[in-house]
């Protein structure tokens, strides 16, 4: 596994995380963004928590409904009274929401919930969305400057019945050089433009490929990954992704590849004449550093013991790098939660060791790494312990040479692994003629990792199957707590007119679990089929506090 971004190079060599705002201000809040299903003029409710995690002093926070849109990198942004910014394609639904209350006094330590009732309206159709802003109230017996914090809570509503189209297209690539400031060092910035022109809410995951043109041929130079996503209809997005290293001017060539839920759609390549940095004249590309194992699994381990295992690493470059290694936690268990259990309690960096630390490695030259488990002397209480191991790659001349990492997986021996999964959702979205977009969301809620295999069936009342496809999603393992979005493609143009029950399935570890929803067949005089949602299926509990 290769991540050749900036992000990845800080987050590997020990960056501090800062949680999306889970906790700000003393407080805390649950969840931090709402994603509800109704049906047209019908009323669902849900409940917002929040703590006061301060043990001294009450907290009085005030709650206020705002409109919300997206900003280029994709951030959730409040449309303030006096923004110019173009709502006239964005569909709200912030006069649909009645709030129980618009302030709260909590206790130190204390709870208090507030109930959100979204009354659809009856001609509703699609997607839509507001945001709730959670605001500190300044103390009164504090003085100098009050400071106030203010949290943005999206509220996105997925109206069913009949599924509006998925058009979300990559629209451009490029790059851009960004000279050297006091904070930042100078380098290059991929970017991939994103437009979303149909109706619905989906995951993006962007990567991109840097080529240089030299000697009458293409050499690759870098692989670029974005940060995941996602897209409310109507809005364009620009995503950038740091590669780390200022490059020279000259001819480039951009190859972009979008996934959106999970499903790979038309990419883009464009030849840029780009203008670099000027103090640069040498392409430093990727060093090729081979792992053998790519997946390091320490099993069978007993609190209060150390074990051992050994990763081999080999520069299939030419060149010779300095490699420096380091640890860091998963992404998908950043800022997580299931219950009481965070994401970083599964985590095994603060007792999982690596050397050498640094080395330096020839053109074609290998290098065994020893990883060394130093279990804690306590009851450890989970089945499996995670951790990321970077290698970070860098000439001599200290030009970087890219990211290579493993993931690392200490076994409890004491813990019995029981790998479980949920559905969370199921959506359907028109596509073309008689095509229709299936995307299934579903969770990690065992103790264990997994590799998974998603499907989707199209079944009579009977359950004779009629239709069937993949449905396409990271193929990688899958680590507790995380949440992915499987999608596919059904074609419907050999469907009777009639009742059926549309089917995800996750197969994992030997195992299966699926959700369905029911929908409606109906042919027009093109003989075109038309789908519907018929009746709503109780979305399930959110069952991991997991902030996109």
């Amino acid at each position: 596994m290769r991540r050749r971004n900036l992000a990845w190079v800080i987050a590997i060599l020990g960056a501090v995380f800062i949680s999306s705002g889970l906790a700000s201000g003393k407080f805390m809040i649950r969840p931090m963004k709402m994603e509800l299903t109704a049906r047209a003029g019908r009323t669902v409710e849900t409940v917002l928590e929040l703590r006061n995690l301060r043990d001294d002093r009450f907290r009085t926070l005030d709650l206020t409904l705002v409109e919300m849109t997206q900003s280029l990198d994709a951030y959730w942004q409040i449309i303030e009274g006096s923004s110019d910014i173009d709502t006239s394609k964005l569909q709200s639904c912030r006069d649909w929401i009645e709030l129980s209350t618009n302030s709260v006094r909590i206790d130190p330590l204390g709870k208090e919930t507030v109930t959100l009732k979204v009354r659809a309206h009856p001609n509703a159709r699609g997607f839509y969305h507001a945001g709730l802003t959670v605001q500190t109230r300044p103390e009164p017996d504090v003085k100098g400057i009050p400071v106030v914090a203010r949290i943005l809570v999206p509220i996105l509503v997925d109206i069913q019945g009949r599924p509006m189209r998925q058009k979300i297209n990559l629209s451009d690539v490029g790059m851009e050089f960004r000279e050297q400031t006091e904070e930042k060092l100078a380098t290059t910035l991929i970017s991939m433009g994103i437009k979303n022109n149909g109706g619905t809410y989906s995951r993006l995951k962007g990567f991109s490929t840097v080529k240089y043109f030299s000697g009458g041929h293409w050499r690759q130079i870098t692989e670029a990954e974005f940060k995941e996503v996602g897209i409310i209809p109507g809005v364009e997005l620009n995503l950038k992704s740091d590669i780390g290293r200022s490059l020279p001017s000259g001819k480039y060539k951009v190859t972009g590849t979008l996934y959106v839920d999970g499903r790979r759609v038309k990419g883009l390549e464009k030849e840029i004449d780009f203008v670099g940095d000027p103090s640069v004249t040498k392409v430093a590309a990727d060093a090729v550093l081979n792992l053998a194992p790519h997946e390091v699994i320490i099993k069978n381990v007993v609190p209060g013991a150390t074990r051992t295992s050994v990763i081999k690493v080999e520069n299939a470059s030419e060149d010779t790098v300095n490699v420096t290694t380091g640890l860091a936690i998963p992404p998908t268990l950043k800022g997580v939660a299931f219950g009481e259990l965070n994401g970083e309690d599964l985590t095994c960096t603060e007792w999982v060791k690596v050397t050498p630390e640094e080395f330096t490695l020839r053109g074609g030259a290998r290098q065994r790494i020893r990883i060394t488990a130093k279990i804690p002397d306590s009851e450890l209480t989970q089945a499996n312990y995670y951790a990321l191991l970077g290698l970070r790659a860098k000439y001599l001349d200290g030009q970087n040479a890219g990211v290579t990492t493993a993931l690392i997986c200490v076994e409890n021996k004491n813990v019995e692994a029981r790998p479980a999964a949920s559905p969370m959702k199921l959506t359907v979205a028109a596509m073309e003629a008689s095509k229709y977009i299936a995307v299934g969301r579903f969770g990690n809620v065992g103790n264990a990792r997994f590799t998974p295999r998603c499907r989707a069936t199209i079944t009579t009342a009977m359950g004779a199957t009629i239709a069937k496809t993949l449905l396409a999603g990271k193929p990688d393992v899958m680590l507790p707590l995380e949440m992915r979005d499987f999608s596919g493609v059904v074609d419907f143009s050999r469907v009777k007119a009639g009742t059926y029950r549309l089917t995800a399935i996750l197969e994992y570890a030997g195992e299966q679990v699926s959700t369905e929803i029911p929908i409606r067949v109906s042919i027009g005089p093109d003989e075109q089929r038309a789908v519907e949602i018929v009746k709503l299926k109780e979305a399930p509990e959110e069952k991991l506090g997991v902030e996109w």
